[in-house]
């Protein structure tokens, strides 16, 4: 059976700028465990809408946020400034946790042009943006994902260079 760890009300935000998340921000417990890239798998459950599986990301310092996208926020009726109750759960298998197509391609999902542009690529280009992404350091992470979807939006298909 799965761990309950969060149980509080938070109030969503979103990043500034074009393509901006939409996200539950995370602050004041202890991580389920340290992860691959950062990341956690959780389910359970925000206001009435189930999540039978989420990716809570990080968000520098310690903290992580869970993205909430488009058809989510449409399901809840909310979107940023409103108040969301949040009840989470840590996954039962640890191996959820690495990053995948699947992970980046939900991140790409309040994007439509940048999710087309990726959906066309090959799949070791996907592969490449998925990698780049993921050799950031935690807090770096977010802001690769926000240039993705800048970049793929405008139509580039090579990612840009480590560093």
């Amino acid at each position: 059976m799965p761990t309950e760890f969060l149980n509080t009300t938070v109030t969503l935000e979103k990043f500034p700028g074009k393509g901006g998340w939409t996200y539950a921000p995370l602050t004041g417990f202890d991580r389920v465990s340290q992860t691959h890239f950062g990341m956690q798998k959780v389910s359970g459950w925000l206001d009435e809408v189930e999540l039978p599986t989420a990716t809570l990301m990080p968000m520098g310092q310690g903290r992580l946020f869970l993205p909430i996208n488009a058809a989510l926020r449409k399901q809840l009726g909310k979107q940023a400034g409103d108040a969301v109750h949040l009840r989470l759960f840590a996954a039962d298998d640890a191996a959820a946790a690495a990053v995948s197509l699947l992970d980046f391609e939900e991140c790409l999902a309040d994007t439509p042009a940048a999710l087309r542009t990726f959906r066309a690529l090959a799949p070791a280009q996907q592969q490449s943006w998925v990698a780049w992404v993921a050799a950031a350091a935690d807090e770096q992470q977010v802001l690769r994902v926000e240039k993705a979807c800048v970049l793929l939006a405008q139509g580039a298909t090579e990612r840009p260079p480590r560093g």
